[in-house]
């Protein structure tokens, strides 16, 4: 990982405050543990020890939890991860301070959820190390893979339009972030059968996200790549934006007001 690169991108970003430093922070020591795996050949896991690691992960500030085998196709060029299944996790952002944008408050309650997740998977590593299983963790900021894509096959929610994963609890509203586990009877699940699937035919007809976008970042027409995955958004049109504190993608998504349900049965029965 070129962790110099990513201190020089975000200097000089006040707004970030403390949290860019605990982010960058815990970024590293999600590397520098990993010499610490106990590679104890211990590969499962039992239903009261998944509980109560569970159970840490929610005091720790996790909303969300799924499991997933991770798609090789979502590891970032350059990258590996040591162990095939994911943990992912999802911490709730302040739905009020993200209507806020663009402002100081909602560009804090972004940094506020990649710190403490970042936190809170090195926690969680720890833990489960010390019950003699080996782990990967994975920060939100300088992850291994394409976290909304691994979210997705773990059934936490679909990827809209905006390129965020839209989840029924928090819409867009929410950072993710995963422990990369080797154990081999953990929950898993698969893209094939999720029960949100609907959420991107909605955004091709919604479009919000991409009218109200400053940047004019957001693609109308999903971009399908070489190797057949979407593409949602013009990275360089939306940086300059994003480090002016804009998050309209997440400020104007219909999903952000908590109504996932009714706006379901609505499009559902169109």
């Amino acid at each position: 990982m070129q962790y110099g690169s990513l201190r020089d991108k975000f200097k000089g970003w006040p707004v970030a405050g403390k949290a860019l430093k605990i982010s960058l922070r815990e970024l590293y020591k999600s590397a520098s543990q990993l010499k610490k795996n106990p590679h104890q050949n211990k590969n499962r896991i039992d239903d009261k020890t998944l509980k109560e690691f569970e159970a840490y992960a929610y005091r720790l500030g996790i909303s969300k939890i799924g499991y997933t085998k991770v798609n090789p196709d979502f590891i970032f060029k350059g990258f590996e991860i040591l162990y095939p299944n994911a943990m992912v996790l999802g911490m709730e952002m302040d739905k009020d301070k993200m209507k806020t944008n663009p402002s100081d408050a909602s560009t804090k309650e972004i940094w506020r959820a990649y710190s403490n997740l970042g936190i809170a998977v090195n926690k969680l590593a720890a833990w489960i190390r010390a019950r003699g299983y080996n782990c990967h963790p994975s920060p939100a900021i300088g992850g291994d893979v394409m976290i909304t894509a691994v979210a997705q096959d773990a059934h936490l929610g679909y990827v809209g339009k905006n390129g965020l994963l839209i989840t029924e609890e928090f819409g867009p509203s929410l950072r993710l972030a995963a422990v990369f586990l080797d154990i081999e009877n953990l929950p898993l699940k698969q893209d094939g059968d999720n029960p949100h699937r609907w959420i991107r035919d909605f955004c091709d007809v919604c479009n919000k996200c991409v009218e109200t976008c400053p940047g004019k970042a957001i693609y109308k027409e999903t971009k399908i790549l070489e190797d057949g995955y979407p593409q949602f958004i013009d990275r360089e049109q939306c940086a300059p934006h994003f480090s002016k504190n804009c998050s309209q993608c997440i400020s104007s998504c219909p999903f952000i007001h908590g109504r996932y349900q009714n706006i379901k049965t609505a499009f559902i029965q169109e």
